[in-house]
């Protein structure tokens, strides 16, 4: 074969046909009709981007191949061609891909709430495009920026927590009625200085606090005799 052009010309080229074609050009797998596993895995080793212009279906290397490979190999296929990302499943990979570039994950069918986490560490502008953020969305919201503690209605404990660590005044932004005692609890174990914005705190919550730092016992509002004289 002089050149790999020939095999548009050869009915049915046979597997030896094949590979000599994607040898000499891994575009040649455009031009075969039914490429066998071996072929496609050559044009693939030649070039990853071969992958969107095999015929009639990949076969189950083909996408094991391109889902092991590293983030390096994976991002500059992309660069070439973003076109690929459809046969991406591997959920690492596509964190990857978002890290690179959050605003890919709109194009994700169905991404995950952990993806779009990855695109809210990355932007905070991702936020405008998520419509029913997850726990996970909103701890990575509050890691950015723990004063978007305040648009969450009704933050889980685990939002309340990661907003707390980073600054422990994000406490006031929960309101009163959402201060369930799991949410007060883990606020103080995270922060113990939380009991300042605790009005009516538990017996529970209080010696929480204190038992995680004494000094916080000044900040405690009507101190139950229990926490005074934990605090001896």
């Amino acid at each position: 074969m002089q050149s790999w052009t020939e095999i548009k010309k050869i009915e049915n080229p046979t597997e030896e046909q094949q590979l000599e074609a994607v040898k000499l050009n891994w575009y040649a797998i455009s031009l075969i009709g039914n490429p066998t596993p071996a072929v496609q895995k050559a044009a693939f080793d030649a070039n990853v981007q071969a992958i969107l212009f095999v015929k009639n279906g990949l076969c189950e290397d083909l996408k094991t191949a391109l889902n092991a490979l590293d983030e390096a190999s994976l991002l500059a296929a992309m660069n070439g061609d973003p076109n690929i990302l459809k046969f991406v499943t591997n959920p690492e990979l596509l964190k990857a891909v978002v890290r690179n570039d959050w605003k890919i994950v709109r194009k994700i069918e169905n991404a995950s709430d952990e993806l779009w986490a990855e695109a809210v560490r990355a932007s905070a502008e991702a936020l405008k495009f998520v419509r029913d953020p997850g726990e996970k969305v909103l701890i990575a919201a509050v890691e950015r920026d723990w004063r978007y503690l305040q648009e969450i209605e009704r933050p889980t404990a685990a939002v309340v927590a990661a907003a707390v660590k980073q600054d422990y005044h994000a406490l006031e932004f929960v309101s009163i009625k959402h201060r369930t005692e799991p949410v007060q609890l883990t606020a103080v174990r995270t922060d113990p200085r939380c009991i300042e914005f605790l009005q009516r705190a538990s017996e529970t919550v209080q010696m929480e606090a204190v038992r995680k730092d004494k000094g916080v016992f000044a900040l405690i509002k009507n101190p139950c005799e229990a926490v005074k004289e934990f605090c001896k």
